[in-house]
């Protein structure tokens, strides 16, 4: 082969391996061109709801459940097509995912103009190498979809492709008017795995709001696996400056430790506000996260409150354990009627670490309490 045939065949070679690029990149823009105009379908349907469940304008059915799901589910093909799409120039992964979700945004901010912005289709990423959690939240509802890398495909064989690995449980709770959701990026163990906090509000039209924490960890080892580490569940009152009962702690997520605050109802309650809220203190220095501490803003009712509630199920030994006397508990499972709830709760102070405690219609209930070897305890029980 003389010098000139060789250059031709080189310049062959080249003219369609560029050829075959320009055509993939072209069917790669096709393909994601028809996977967002099939967001355009939904966009509309959903529109014809009221942004807010709570809000106007009202129709029968306000459950757009099916639509959001289709929504979340399309979202995640789509993040999961743009961070394994071939690119001419290359990119981050966190840019395609923006530049992809950034174009149905403005899609849904075209449909569903009626709606407040914070209604319309919206997005946000927490770009935790090597994950990537994708917060997607449309109408009045929140999910987050976690996208990663596992070291090995479903047979076994390396692996170099982007997938979903997980996503959240709460957005499968049924009839839930609301759902707000936030990120968190969370402290690394000395393993380096990517790690993150999910605060959930659920909420109706009115009164109080439950929250859930849902903390996850993503390891890429094998197949890999996104491991929860932290669950925990509570609710907050419509008022939480109530006087004798004020929340306790902070939502702290940044360092090795973080604190997670929330309430609950019991029976101590005397309206529609949870009296009881505690403070849980986790922590992720080590590559096992672990429970620190809990700390409660009645710790001198909580055995009031504890000891009602088993009393009611019957559980002798869960009642033993808030009591100072077997007498007592066994006391409060024989007489506590099955369903108990504080009126004209009173707390007399009748020593340095004692009090006496009434509620109830007459007849009241009567508790003595007292703190003995650093624990607050049921010293008497008496059913006025």
């Amino acid at each position: 082969m003389n010098n000139q045939t060789g250059s031709a065949v080189v310049l062959t070679i080249l003219l369609l391996a560029s050829a075959n690029f320009s055509m993939a990149q072209q069917n790669a823009s096709v393909q994601q061109s028809d996977s967002l105009a099939n967001f355009r379908e939904p966009f509309q349907k959903i529109a014809s709801f009221s942004p807010d469940p709570c809000g106007p304008p009202t129709r029968l059915d306000q459950d757009s459940g099916d639509l959001e799901s289709a929504i979340f589910q399309m979202t995640s093909d789509e993040v999961t097509r743009a961070l394994n799409a071939t690119l001419s120039v290359p990119k981050l992964p966190q840019e395609r995912v923006v530049e992809s979700l950034d174009t149905l945004k403005k899609m849904s901010a075209k449909i569903n103009t009626a709606w407040p912005e914070e209604n319309r289709f919206q997005f946000e990423i927490l770009d935790l190498p090597p994950a990537l959690v994708v917060k997607v939240a449309i109408r009045t509802h929140g999910r987050f979809l976690v996208f990663g890398i596992p070291e090995e495909d479903d047979s076994g064989k390396p692996n170099r492709v982007w997938r979903l690995v997980g996503s959240d449980d709460e957005s499968y709770r049924e009839k839930v008017t609301e759902l707000y959701l936030k990120l968190y990026p969370l402290h690394r163990g000395p393993g380096g795995a990517a790690r993150f906090l999910a605060k959930y509000i659920q909420s109706g039209c009115a009164g109080s709001v439950v929250v859930s924490y849902d903390a996850r960890e993503w390891v890429p080892t094998g197949s890999g696996f996104l491991e929860q580490i932290i669950k925990l569940s509570g609710t907050f009152g419509p008022d939480d400056k109530v006087h004798g009962f004020e929340q306790i702690g902070e939502l702290r997520t940044e360092g090795s430790a973080i604190s997670l605050p929330y309430c609950w109802f019991s029976a101590i309650d005397t309206w529609d506000n949870p009296s009881l809220c505690a403070v849980d203190t986790y922590d992720l220095s080590g590559n096992d996260v672990r429970f620190r501490a809990r700390s409660y803003n009645r710790p001198d009712l909580l055995p009031i409150a504890k000891a009602l509630e088993y009393a009611e199920q019957r559980d002798y030994p869960a009642v033993l354990a808030y009591c100072a006397t077997a007498k007592v508990a066994k006391s409060l499972v024989q007489k506590v009627p099955p369903y108990i709830r504080a009126e004209d709760l009173q707390v007399i102070r009748t020593g340095n670490w004692s009090e006496r405690v009434e509620f109830g219609s007459k007849p009241a209930y009567r508790f003595e309490v007292a703190k003995l070897n650093g624990r607050w305890l049921v010293t008497s029980f008496n059913p006025n």
